[in-house]
């Protein structure tokens, strides 16, 4: 009788193969030594031994642990068959230890099952991972209807406990007899032979046999192997349940190594799957996509999640933080490059400006160092005029020592002729209105060369008061001949007074009069020449000074113009500096309109 249960998980599950490989989990062979002296039983197991190995199935070690004499058999079976069933148990877990899907390890257990444990019918029921039940992952020798059944009914674990009792403990395996089945009627199952073919002390078609499947890697049962329908129609000793048992745990081994494989395949699956979407995810990111947020639902990837995240959060914030300085690095340049132009162009017309007012400046030192040199001459002409003015009054003084000899004589003359008093009354008169005239002549002379002086006319004063001069000259002719007209008329009056009188008195009145002008010239003259001496004398050092001055402000400007120079061609190499500037500012905002991060 075969135990039903069912299997949802395992029927869902894809055929994969891996590409890589795994270890798997082993568990030697157990195989039972006894001690024997019987010669006949030695010779079946040389027979056994002997007998041929499967085709394509290499010698192991435990081939040749079966070859050894301490190894018995249960009575009645024969020595090839067991030799058989235990070379198929160590050909299958050879063919096991690849790397293959649970439905292809339940397939080749199911294929080999008859051979190794010498039954007809059997299922595997494995215990669903998270679920109360055992479903029947594999199943043989039943019909369609029964496979349904046994799809359909599945037995809880409490139900298994129950199954497994220790009454019914054979070795590790568990015999329930049909006469017990009806304390399990509550357990489904179905029963795979026709009772008429039931022999006493034979398989009976509801006796059932439970091998455990159990994982060394867990430590914990992972379901049950369910046989019916021996081949031989009996019930199974304890040597041929240890068999069963040995195939049973190359099975189990098998199985747990298949869901191994299978849990990494779909643990290498997923982790593939996840690798292609951080794949797809990181191509974005390397096209520049900065508002991306990678996400991944597997584990193992979540570090690297996060550190992508991190790193694109960061390096948002810091391209974010770039593009602003670019712009604000932009639009300085800008503004700093239109500046400097303007600085260029203002620096450009300052140059001209300042070599222009250069240009002045020694055109003003020239014309001073001229007028330097001039008033150096007109200091000399100055001095050369005073000399001469001490050397006229000099004469003029001794003139006036002689006219005061000739008055004493025309006094004496005058005394002579007393009739001539009312004449030389009117003539002294007349001479004395000449002399105010000239007087005052000489009076507007000197305020004229006066006013000359204040108003800075240097050169043209004297000229005028040489005019000024000449005029006075010409009147004082006209005087005169107006005198001499008078003394004419008086000598027509005067017949008697003798000539040599006469001539004496107008020679003393000419001379007088002579002496009197050029005195008054000549102190106007010492007066202007000591003034021009003074202004030349001053004017000399500020000359001088002025032309120093001069050559200093040259020099000043001269280096005002390198200054400028030197402004003009920093802002040139500025504007270049800057132009460079802007068309890396240009670049880098090309390069970085690419990116695209989240707004903040």
């Amino acid at each position: 009788m075969l135990v039903s249960s069912i299997h949802p998980t395992l029927r869902k599950m894809r055929n994969v193969m891996s590409e890589r490989k795994q270890q798997n989990l082993y568990v030697p062979l157990r195989v039972r030594f006894r001690s024997t002296a019987e010669r006949a039983q030695w010779e079946h197991e040389q027979a056994a031994a002997n007998t041929p190995t499967m085709p394509g199935i290499p010698e192991t070690p435990d081939d040749r642990m079966l070859q050894s004499p301490a190894v018995t058999y249960p009575h009645g079976m024969e020595v090839p068959q067991r030799a058989q069933q235990i070379k198929e148990v160590i050909r299958l877990g050879n063919v096991l230890r690849a790397e293959l899907g649970l439905n292809e390890v339940l397939q080749q257990i199911i294929a080999s099952l008859s051979a190794c444990t010498g039954f007809r019918s059997a299922a595997i029921n494995l215990i669903e991972q998270g679920s109360e039940y055992l479903a029947v992952a594999a199943q043989i020798g039943s019909t369609e209807e029964n496979a349904r059944l046994l799809a359909e009914k599945p037995i809880t674990r409490e139900q298994m406990q129950r199954l497994m009792r220790q009454e019914f403990l054979i070795s590790q395996s568990y015999f329930v007899p049909h006469e017990r089945s009806s304390e399990f009627s509550d357990i489904p199952g179905v029963v795979d032979l026709p009772l008429n073919r039931y022999e006493p002390g034979g398989w009976h078609p509801e006796d059932a046999l439970l091998v455990p499947l159990f994982s060394p890697r867990k430590k914990e049962v992972l379901g049950l192997l369910s046989l019916d329908d021996p081949q031989d129609g009996k019930i199974p000793t304890e040597e041929h349940i240890e068999i069963i048992e040995l195939f049973a745990n190359q099975a189990a081994i098998a199985i747990d190594n298949a869901v191994i494989f299978q849990e990494r395949e779909a643990e290498r699956l997923a982790l593939e799957q996840a690798i292609d979407l951080l794949r797809h995810d990181l191509k974005r990111l390397q096209s520049g996509d900065l508002r991306l947020h990678v996400q991944s639902s597997h584990e193992k990837l979540q570090p690297i999640v996060q550190a992508v995240n991190t790193m694109i959060e960061e390096f948002s914030e810091i391209l974010g933080s770039v593009q602003k300085v670019t712009e604000a690095v932009d639009g300085h340049a800008q503004d700093v490059r239109r500046g400097s132009e303007v600085l260029v162009h203002d620096t450009s017309q300052q140059e001209r400006q300042v070599e222009y007012i250069s240009r002045v400046v020694d055109e003003m030192a020239s014309t001073m160092k001229r007028v330097s040199e001039r008033a150096e001459k007109m200091s000399q002409v100055a001095s050369e005029a005073t000399e001469v003015t001490e050397e006229g009054q000099e004469k003029v003084d001794r003139a006036h020592g002689g006219m005061r000899s000739v008055r004493e004589t025309t006094m004496q003359s005058a005394r002579i002729i007393k009739r001539l008093g009312e004449s030389g009354q009117e003539i002294n008169d007349t001479v004395v209105e000449i002399t105010d005239l000239t007087t005052r002549m000489n009076l507007l002379a000197l305020n004229a060369a006066i006013e000359a002086v204040r108003a800075g006319e240097r050169g043209q004063g004297f000229v005028v008061i040489a005019q000024e001069i000449r005029s006075l000259a010409v009147s004082s002719a006209e005087a005169a001949r107006k005198v001499s007209t008078r003394i004419h008329a008086i000598q027509n009056e005067m017949t008697t007074v003798s000539q040599s009188v006469d001539q004496h008195i107008q020679q003393v009145v000419v001379q007088t009069e002579l002496v009197t002008q050029a005195s008054v010239a000549l102190a106007a003259i010492g007066v202007v020449t000591e003034q021009m001496v003074e202004l030349v004398q001053g004017l000399g050092p500020a000359a001088i000074s002025q032309a120093q001055g001069s050559q200093l402000v040259a020099h000043s400007v001269e280096e005002i113009s390198l200054m400028a120079s030197e402004i003009a061609q920093q802002c040139g190499q500025m504007k270049q500096s800057l132009a460079h500037l802007v068309e890396l500012t240009n670049s880098l905002r090309k390069r970085l309109s690419v990116i695209r991060i989240t707004e903040r």
